[in-house]
């Protein structure tokens, strides 16, 4: 089946970030483009990265936007039963890196705004189906994308990430911060002469473990906001008094939580713990900053969504999406929906069920439709 081989042409394409090389992708993208006589926009703003458009006119104003990423995690050290890049098929299930996040959600957007094209109806609204650089990383593809266009009159957002064929209203925030605290070297014979910044850290560590359980809410549909700790390093040798210490945190947010309140309440914090003379020096860096997003359920496009489905409930993801650069307001009505499993993402023998990735084909084309007529 030629969508299915789509696919499995597109998972061949190693695009693991870093390095990315989503230009690869975006040139099979245009090449499927190409023999289908659909115009097409490349945005290539690095040798190795780009971002690859579409965009179908329609009579009217508006527009719809069918959004995913073109790169994956790497593939791991650990031993897949499958090559990671090889697209095979076994009882239903496509194996590779990209298969459930996200390249079968973007693949299936591309052949419904394809055969769309194809059948050469006049169209109510634009289409733009965009596929992205880096999300995985530091979302540059969609940054160089906001550059570039205005959303202004995009009415809906679509993005095709891993849900398991449930309709998503959104995400979690992410904000991940490093923390590091100074002190002073001395021999490792001699501790009073220095400033153990390692021995200074688990005092932050209390704290941190303190907010855990004060910030700790709960929402439906995104579920409870979490707070972690993810990394440590420090020390110089063995017999040295180690003058530096850094830890990450890892904190997933839901609404009302503002990154900057709790970034403001860290600090506040650190200040009174480090306020003697014999304390080390402190410095927060922001490591990554991701707003959560949120749409009602009555909102058009979900609201489609649902009729397509048959279903009623909605639900929230945990992890972040290129939604949290493109409407970090949540300004633009955001529909999250893919054939992907996210409990597969960045997991080795990545697979997605095939007839998923099939019917997510005809909801995209149907959602398109529905959602012209608003």
């Amino acid at each position: 089946m030629d969508a299915v081989r789509f696919l499995q042409e597109m998972i061949r394409v190693d695009s693991s970030n870093p390095p990315g090389n989503e230009h690869k992708a975006a040139k099979l993208l245009a090449e499927r483009s190409e023999s289908a006589g659909i115009p097409y926009d490349i945005s290539q703003f690095e040798s190795n990265r780009s971002n690859f458009k579409i965009h179908l006119k329609g009579e009217g104003k508006g527009r719809l936007l069918f959004c995913g990423h073109m790169d994956t995690v790497l593939p791991g050290e650990q031993p897949w039963n499958h090559s990671p890049f090889s697209g095979e098929i076994e009882e239903g299930r496509m194996y590779g890196r990209g298969t459930s996040d996200m390249k079968s959600g973007l693949c299936a957007m591309f052949l419904a705004v394809e055969s769309l094209f194809k059948e050469g109806k006049k169209l109510p609204k634009d289409i733009i189906f965009l596929a992205t650089a880096g999300e995985e990383v530091d979302s540059c593809g969609a940054r160089q994308y906001l550059k570039e266009e205005s959303l202004d009159d995009v009415e809906a957002l679509v993005i095709g990430e891993p849900t398991n064929e449930k309709v998503v209203v959104g995400h979690k925030g992410a904000l991940w911060l490093e923390i590091i605290t100074t002190g002073k070297t001395a021999h490792g014979a001699m501790p009073a002469n220095g400033i153990n910044a390692v021995e200074w850290m688990r005092n932050v560590m209390d704290m941190a473990e303190s907010l855990k359980s004060k910030w700790k809410i709960s929402s439906i549909p995104l579920g409870e906001s979490s707070l972690a700790i993810t990394k440590l390093n420090g020390g110089v040798q063995t017999n040295v008094i180690p003058d530096r210490c850094s830890m990450h945190i890892d904190i997933r947010s839901i609404p009302p939580q503002e990154h900057e309140d709790l970034i403001s309440e860290i600090k506040q914090n650190l200040q009174e713990l480090f306020s003697t003379e014999e304390s080390p020096d402190f410095h927060i860096n922001k490591l990554l900053d991701r707003p959560s997003i949120l749409t009602e359920k009555t909102s058009p496009v979900i609201a489609s969504a649902l009729r397509i489905k048959e279903q009623n409930s909605v639900h929230g993801v945990s992890y972040y999406t290129d939604g949290a650069v493109l409407n970090p307001d949540s300004r633009i009505p955001t529909l999250i929906y893919g054939p992907g499993d996210e409990k597969l993402a960045h997991q080795p023998n990545e697979f997605v069920d095939v007839n998923a990735y099939l019917r997510s084909i005809d909801f995209y084309k149907e959602l398109a439709l529905d959602m012209m007529k608003e």
